[in-house]
């Protein structure tokens, strides 16, 4: 995940930037709360512009179902957290300031089960609300700026040559290493409040022992390369001895925990968006040539022919594992999406009002977002806009950084001559995906068009005022 590393530079020289040209870098003079979140909303907006982002709802929504669950246990804080999946096959999680949390698919493909996420997750959550994530950027803003003088001499000096490229290395070499990490301290505290939310959550605390193991087997394995989950989170072997000892003198139940029984097929889908078609595909195959019947297979494999481009195949995948288990309605969503991919409109709305009408999704309450939003573009498809919407809206609500949606709406909206209307979901739409002149521009003209005081106007305007260049 090199290009996580060089993003994670980049966004450090970021925030020295903006604390230079805000006035936020003051001589020992920490982070208030409101700096931070300020702070955390341009880091996003930065981010969401630089990075692949995962926009599977179903993978998105059990994360959030994690995460809160977890959140809900911290007591009062300052910080509306989020969560976000960015597209990369090496495991890692970060915080950045405010409350924004990511995790990798690499790393929700390769935990064993939703402990091992619920203890990540409790882990950056303690990063947050202890303030670490601030007090790093404190050490960043000290110790960078030297790196970034140091990189900009050597692009002045050297035009590019060998020399200025060693002197451009060294610079971020020793950013990374002064800056990037937290201290053994942070994390010692991280693990310790990580691991009394978690408990109180109703997780398994055996999970962060399990994962932890698991970050030092692969670093045995990958050495001399050190995994990018260990290049950020230091000291892994002193932390997982203080951690088994702190968990056999701490009082927590015996069970049974916190489960979501359609973690594996989240796992299968994020294991096919990180992974290439081809290669997820012969994985898959696998396991059906081993077993015929396994339906997990025909799951994967049905979505990684569609990741191909391939819907016959994935249809024809999906119907077999159907044929095996009519009543899944997993693979009934699936099937109808792929209709729907495919054109089909009257077989995709069979399979999808077939899943919404049976209550609760094979995959959980959560999903049926997902089941939601396709039908919404079924009936957006065959010009049945008034039904659309409300399908839309309900999906914005629930997940409101699901980016397709704005993009969906807006067009119901300007087939309908709402024009106002269309330009601000079209704003929020480029908004999320970090094309800032864009949004700028859709912002401006929903001003323009909408009924001044209402309340996407007002939104509007506030939307204007955030993206403007600061002064």
């Amino acid at each position: 995940m090199g290009y996580l590393k060089e993003f994670r530079f980049k966004l450090i020289s970021f925030l020295i930037l903006v604390f230079l040209f805000e006035g936020i870098l003051r001589e020992a003079s920490a982070l208030t709360t409101e700096e931070e979140k300020k702070l955390g909303k341009q880091i996003l907006l930065e981010m969401q512009g630089k990075m692949v982002m995962v926009r599977d709802l179903t993978i998105q929504k059990m994360i959030e179902r994690v995460g809160y669950s977890i959140v809900d246990q911290v007591g009062p804080t300052p910080f509306e957290f989020k969560f976000f999946i960015i597209n990369a096959s090496d495991p890692n999680a970060f915080a950045i300031p405010g409350g924004y949390i990511f995790i990798t698919t690499g790393l929700i493909a390769l935990a064993e089960n939703e402990q091992e996420i619920a203890a990540v997750l409790g882990h950056e959550i303690s990063h947050v609300t202890a303030r670490h994530v601030s007090q790093m950027i404190e050490r960043a803003k000290r110790l960078n700026i030297a790196s970034m003088v140091a990189i900009l001499a050597a692009m002045v000096a050297g035009g590019g040559g060998a020399g200025s490229q060693a002197a451009a290395t060294m610079a971020m070499a020793t950013a990374e290493a002064l800056t990037l990490k937290y201290t053994r301290e942070m994390e010692v505290d991280a693990d310790q409040n990580g691991l009394q939310v978690l408990i109180k959550a109703g997780y398994d605390p055996n999970g962060i022992i399990t994962f932890l193991n698991k970050m030092i087997r692969m670093s045995l394995a990958l050495a001399p390369k050190v995994p990018s989950y260990l290049s950020t989170h230091p000291a892994i072997e002193e932390r997982l001895s203080l951690l088994e000892n702190l968990l056999q003198i701490t009082q927590r139940p015996s069970g049974p925990y916190r489960t979501i029984p359609y973690f594996k097929r989240v796992q299968i889908k994020a294991f096919v968006e990180e992974r290439e078609p081809h290669v997820a595909v012969t994985h898959f195959q696998s396991f059906i040539d081993a077993n015929p019947k396994d339906l997990d297979g025909y799951y994967g494999l049905g979505l990684a022919y569609r990741k191909m481009g391939r819907l016959d195949k994935s249809i024809e995948a999906l119907q077999q594992a159907v044929s095996l288990a009519p009543h899944d309605l997993d693979l009934l969503r699936e099937r109808g999406i792929g209709h729907f991919l495919s054109g089909k409109l009257d077989l995709a709305m069979e399979d999808l009002e077939t899943v919404r009408s049976k209550g609760q999704p094979g995959a959980g309450q959560d999903d049926d977002l997902t089941t939601l939003y396709y039908l919404g573009r079924t009936y957006q498809e065959r010009g049945e806009l008034s039904k659309a919407l409300p399908l839309f809206l309900r999906v914005k609500q629930e997940a409101p950084f699901f980016i397709d949606v704005y993009f969906n709406m807006a067009s119901c909206y300007n087939r309908m001559d709402r024009k106002g209307l269309s330009h601000f979901y079209f704003g929020k739409y480029f908004k999320l995906k970090g094309d800032q002149k864009n949004a700028t521009l859709h912002f401006g003209k929903a001003i323009e068009a909408l009924p001044k005081g209402s309340p996407e106007w007002e939104e509007a305007r506030s939307e204007m005022k955030e993206l403007a260049p600061k002064k």
